[in-house]
Formats: structure tokens, sequence, C-alpha cells
């Protein structure tokens, strides 16, 4: 490779991390250390929830959790690497509620679900929507209400879903806006007689949103409150759509784990109930996702 070429991969290099370090989560310094939006001390074990526990978890003192934290607010890392955010701080208080202890196990989204199949990890978090597809496999504990939402250069707003028609959008590989949304977008399109999605795959978020802002992409689709996040961190670059398709979304669990989705649910109800759930929310500035009911796979479609 010549000289000439070299420097000018990484000119294109140095561009792509700037550009992605400047839509990648950043840890305020004020909450630096042990970010959190809750005090695991004030918890107290619910016993009725705790027996529903499998055995194996219960032996073992703690839940093994999958999780990719290229997601924030959901999950991201502080500054020593340590995955933080709403949904870690939700799990984290839901084991103590049990009487357990969390332990994270860092990995693609995408191989998330395939890990929990092989009883690798007991849990999975990420925004995962509640689909009748997806309950064809596992329990999903309902915490929380998200839709689909796109981001696009501030000079090319969205502000209706036909007009990512003939777009590329990125989005993320195993997520629901891949597998489910998008798919059902291009449907919409073909009935309208406008043009085919290219669809990106990506496989973190951070790469999806350096995507949109390098131009690779014309527009990206995720979860509303990750959308909702990116669009502040691009300081103005960026500007997010309408929400589509409001939906339920929670922590995934293997289907043939006995109760313990129930275990997680009545342990979530609990944390909703004391208050805690919409501390936590309101700290992480995803309170209008709260419900109050918290269930397993109530979605119907």
């Amino acid at each position: 490779m010549s000289l000439k070429r070299t420097l000018a991969l990484a000119a294109v290099t140095a561009v792509a991390i700037t550009s992605l370090a400047a839509c990648a989560p950043q840890v305020d310094d004020k909450k630096s250390g042990d970010q959190t939006g809750v005090d695991l001390t004030k918890i107290t074990v619910n016993k009725d929830a705790a027996e529903k526990v499998p055995a194996e978890v219960s032996k073992a003192g703690k839940i093994i959790i999958g999780v990719d934290p290229t997601y924030a607010p959901n999950e991201f890392k502080d500054k020593n690497g340590k995955p933080i955010g709403w949904e870690v701080d939700l799990m984290n208080a839901a084991a103590k509620k049990l009487g357990l202890e969390t332990e994270y196990r860092v990995a693609k989204f995408d191989n998330i679900v395939p890990s929990i199949l092989g009883e690798k990890y007991d849990l999975g978090i990420g925004g995962y929507y509640d689909s009748k597809m997806r309950q064809e496999t596992m329990d999903i504990i309902d915490f929380f209400k998200a839709g689909n939402q796109f981001a696009s250069p501030k000079d090319k707003p969205i502000t209706e879903e036909l007009q990512v028609c003939g777009m590329k959008v990125g989005a993320q590989n195993g997520g629901s806006a891949i597998l489910d949304y998008l798919p059902t977008v291009q449907k919409k399109c073909d009935a309208a007689g406008k043009g085919k999605i290219e669809i990106l795959g990506y496989d973190t978020q951070d790469e999806q949103t350096a995507a949109l802002t390098l131009g690779r992409a014309d527009a990206m689709v995720s979860d509303s409150p990750v959308t909702s996040y990116a669009v502040k961190l691009s300081k103005g670059k960026l500007i997010g759509s309408p929400i589509y398709d409001e939906v339920l979304s929670g922590a995934i669990v293997k289907k043939d784990r006995g109760e313990f989705a129930e275990a997680l649910r009545a342990a979530v109800q609990d944390l909703s109930d004391d208050g805690t759930y919409s501390k936590l929310l309101q700290y992480w500035g995803v309170e209008q996702g709260a419900i109050d009911k918290i269930t397993i796979n109530a979605a119907t479609k």
C-alpha cells in the first residue's frame, strides 16, 4: 500500500472515529463512577417472588444477563467500561428484590437470544419489543412502552413514515426494527407505488449513528428513547421523527425456565408500587415510557 493511500485511509478512519465519538453516549462527569438511578441498599426481598426463581439460579446467587452496551440510555458503558443505563438499574433492583446479584456478559445484540436459548445467559436486556413471534421462544417481561423512531439530518426531517421509501435506512442487526418494522413499512411503500428501502444492518447503535452522521445512510431507526438520546447527543445535527407503532418492551428469558418470568414480573411490579421504578426512569429521562402494570407476553400481534 502506498504512503499516500495509507495517509488517506488514516484520515478517513480518523473522521469516522471522531464522528462516532461525537454521537456515542457520554457519561456526565458529575455523575461518573457509580452512575445509577436507584439505591439498592433500600430494596427489600420479596420472598414469594424469590421462591419462584429456578433452583440453579438461586444456587448460583446471581442472574447472568446478556447485554449489548451500545444502546444508550438503555444500556451503555461508563468511563471504566462498566454497563450502566436505566435497564441495567432496573435489573439490578429486580435482582435485589429476589435476593440475588447480577453479572453482565457483554455481547452483540443478535447473539443474546441464541445465548439465552443455549442457557449461557439467564436473561437479556436491550429494548426487546414484545411480539407473538418473539413469544414463540421467549417470555418477555413487559415493563416499558416505546416505538420506532427515525433520525435524519436536521435539514431533511422525516415527518411521515412513507418518506423513508427509497432511502438508505440504518438499523441494528437482530432488532425488531430490522426484523419486523422496516419490512412492514416496505409493504406500505409497495402498496403506495413508492421505492424500495435499502436496509443497512449494523452490529451496534454507535455504528448506526456514525453511518448516518457520515452520510452513509439517509436515516436510521431505533427504539424511541434510543433515537431521542442520539438526537440529543448530535448537538443539532440530527432530528427525530414522530414515534410509530408504540409497543410494550422489556427483558427476555427462555420460555421453559419455569416461573422465572413471573418472579421477575413480581419483582418489577414491587419496584413500581414502591416508587423505585418511577424514580430511576426519571433519573435517566425516559419516564415517558413508564407503565403501571407489569405483564408477561402481553403483545397480541
